[in-house]
């Protein structure tokens, strides 16, 4: 269970937080996907493909945790949780000022 104490703040800030504020900020129309990639996942496979991405994405986490010494885990986990708190703020207030 040590992997699973070490990513709450990136299960709650980058899966939950940016995957929950990015689906309904686009649903709602106020919104779009900079990025071209997942803009193209988004195109063909609905908005609905982040969820399984995020998925992916963790089991590339896991695979850190499980290969990296711990001050380049250490480093990874922030930083991802950094930028899943930076995304849902971004599209929380994108969507409170849309």
């Amino acid at each position: 269970m040590p992997f699973i104490k070490d990513i709450i703040p990136v299960l709650i800030l980058y899966v939950m937080g940016d995957t929950i504020t990015t689906i309904y900020a686009l649903e709602t129309g106020l919104f779009y996907e900079g990025n071209p990639l997942p803009f193209h996942i988004f195109s063909t496979y609905g908005y609905n493909a982040l969820i399984p991405l995020k998925l992916g994405f963790m089991l590339l986490m896991y695979h850190v945790y499980r290969n990296a010494d711990r001050y380049y885990w250490n480093i990874t986990r922030c930083s991802v949780s950094v930028i899943g708190l930076l995304a849902t703020v971004s599209n929380t207030l994108t969507v409170l000022h849309g």
